[in-house]
C-alpha cells in the first residue's frame, strides 16, 4: 500500500502545463541557449526543454538574486520604504525542471537564511515559489553529486517527475502546494499503475548504476584538516584568476555585500544587496587596510575549507552539492571535485596501513 498517491503524466503534455499555469503565474524553467541551457521565464511555452545536462546559472536566483534593492531611503524627510512588501505582493512563481543537486542547493540556503536569523526578503521569494523537481537519470559532465549524497531529494520539492518512458513521467506529490498546482490540471494527470511502479524503480536502478560515486565523503572534513600545509594550494594560487566564477554560478555560495546607492540630487538612495565571493581581493579587507587572505592561493583554501569544513560547524552540512558548475565556469579549469580526489588520494596514501 502506498502511503500519498502517485501518478504519471505524459511528456507531450508538458507544455499544456506550462500554459494552463500561465494564467495565474510566472513560469520558469530549463531553456535552450546555444549549447547549454538557462533557467528562464517561459514566456514561450514550446521552450521549455526537461532534457538538459545542467544550466549555466543555479536557480538560487530566484530566491537570492543577484543584485536586489532593499530599501528606498528618502534622503529629504527621512522616511524608509522597504521592499519586501513588493515581493509578497508578487504574482505567483512556478519553477519547473530542478534536478536534485539543485533542490538540495535551495535546502542549504533555507538553513542560512531560514534558521537561526530569517531573512525576510529570502522567505518572501521562497514562499511565493512552486518548484517541481526533474529526477536526472544520467551523470551531468562535470557533475559528483552522488558522492555528496545529493543524488536524491526527499524533501525541498512541491512535485517531481522522473523519466520511466519514451512518453510517461512518473509523478510524485510532496506538498500542499504540489496538491493545489496538481488540482489546477487534473486532466493532465493519471493515478500510477503498478507497471508505472516498476518502470520507476527501474528508473532508480538505472540511475544508481549510472551516477558513479567518486569520493569518500565519509572521510573528507579529516582529508582537508590534514591539508592545511598542502603544497596544491600554493599550485592552485599561481593560476586562480580569482575572479569569483565558481561562486557566482555555485547553487550554495550565499556571501553578499550591502551598499547604499545615493542618486545624483541627493535626495534619495537605494540600500542595495548584491552578491560577493570570498575569492575578492577585497573580501576580507577591514579598517587600516589590512586584508586577512591578501594571497590568492589563501583566497582559494579559504573557499575550500568553509565548503567541506567550516559550513558543517554552521549549517550541519557540506555546502557542495557536486553540481559541477565551479568547473565548467573556471577559465582556468579548477576541478573542485579533482581537487578533493588528489588530496584524498595523498592521504590514503600516506596513512600507515597497520595498527598502534
Amino acid at each position: 500500500m502506498r502511503m500519498s498517491p502517485t501518478y504519471s503524466s505524459k511528456k507531450d503534455d508538458m507544455t499544456q502545463l506550462v500554459e494552463t499555469m500561465q494564467e495565474t503565474c510566472d513560469v520558469f524553467g530549463p531553456v535552450k541557449k546555444r549549447t547549454t541551457h538557462v533557467f528562464a521565464q517561459l514566456d514561450d511555452a514550446s521552450l521549455l526543454d526537461l532534457n538538459y545536462d545542467s544550466t549555466i546559472m543555479s536557480p538560487k536566483k530566484f530566491f537570492s538574486p543577484p543584485r536586489e534593492v532593499m530599501m528606498r531611503l528618502n534622503l529629504e524627510d527621512t522616511s524608509v520604504e522597504d521592499v519586501v512588501k513588493e515581493i509578497r505582493a508578487m504574482k505567483p512563481r512556478l519553477l519547473i525542471g530542478v534536478h536534485p543537486c539543485d533542490i538540495n542547493g535551495i535546502l542549504f540556503m533555507d538553513r542560512v537564511f531560514l534558521r537561526t536569523y530569517k531573512d525576510q526578503y529570502y522567505k518572501a521569494y521562497r514562499d511565493n515559489m512552486t518548484t517541481i523537481g526533474l529526477n536526472c537519470l544520467e551523470p551531468c559532465k562535470h557533475g559528483f553529486c552522488r558522492s555528496m549524497n545529493t543524488s536524491f531529494v526527499l524533501e525541498g520539492y512541491d512535485m517531481i517527475f522522473t523519466d520511466i518512458s519514451d512518453s510517461l513521467y512518473y509523478v510524485h506529490v510532496g506538498t500542499p502546494k504540489g496538491d493545489r498546482l496538481l488540482s489546477k490540471a487534473p486532466e493532465l494527470f493519471t493515478e500510477s499503475s503498478d507497471d508505472d511502479q516498476e518502470a520507476f524503480k527501474a528508473a532508480l536502478g538505472r540511475k544508481h548504476k549510472n551516477l558513479v560515486d567518486k569520493l569518500n565523503l565519509d572521510t573528507i572534513q579529516e582529508t582537508i584538516d590534514m591539508s592545511w600545509d598542502d603544497e596544491i594550494w600554493d599550485e592552485l594560487g599561481e593560476i586562480c584568476m580569482n575572479c569569483g566564477s565558481c561562486s557566482l554560478v555555485c547553487p550554495t555560495c550565499y556571501c553578499f555585500d550591502v551598499t547604499d546607492d545615493v542618486d545624483l540630487s541627493l535626495k534619495k538612495a537605494d540600500r542595495t544587496r548584491k552578491w560577493d565571493s570570498c575569492l575578492f581581493h577585497d573580501f576580507a579587507l577591514v579598517a587600516g587596510n589590512h586584508n586577512f587572505r591578501n594571497q590568492a592561493a589563501a583566497r582559494l583554501k579559504f573557499r575550500f575549507y568553509h565548503k567541506m569544513r567550516g559550513a558543517i560547524h554552521e549549517q550541519g552540512m557540506v555546502a557542495c552539492v557536486g553540481c559541477g558548475r565551479c568547473t565548467e565556469a573556471c577559465p582556468v579549469g579548477i576541478s573542485f571535485e579533482d581537487v578533493l580526489t588528489r588530496l584524498q588520494e595523498q592521504w590514503a596514501t600516506a596513512a600507515p596501513s597497520g595498527g598502534l
